[in-house]
């Protein structure tokens, strides 16, 4: 009989674990999906901040300089802004 009184016992506290630890699972992967969404939609917007400076560079160079210089300088900012975020993703990752 104490074997069983065991057993039961052993089962209620399994039991109230796997509760407890769904419910901060639970928490976790909704935090997790906000902060995913919140990453998403920043980087949209990030990128479109991006592109339309670019394109702001790019037309306030193109009446002095032509249109062929400013799409190089243009591009040339655009590379120089993507290596830098590179560069700081790599450090960030090690």
């Amino acid at each position: 009989m104490h074997v069983a009184d065991l057993v039961e016992a052993e089962g209620r506290s399994f039991s109230k674990s796997l509760r407890e630890e769904g419910r901060v699972l639970r928490s976790a992967a909704s935090r997790l999906g906000i902060a995913s969404a919140a990453l998403i939609v920043s980087g949209i917007f990030f990128s479109l901040g991006l592109l339309a400076c670019l394109a702001a560079v790019f037309l306030a160079l193109q009446p002095p300089l032509g249109t062929p210089a400013a799409a190089a300088l243009t591009g040339a900012l655009a590379i120089a802004i993507g290596f830098a975020l590179l560069v700081v993703a790599q450090r960030m990752s090690h």
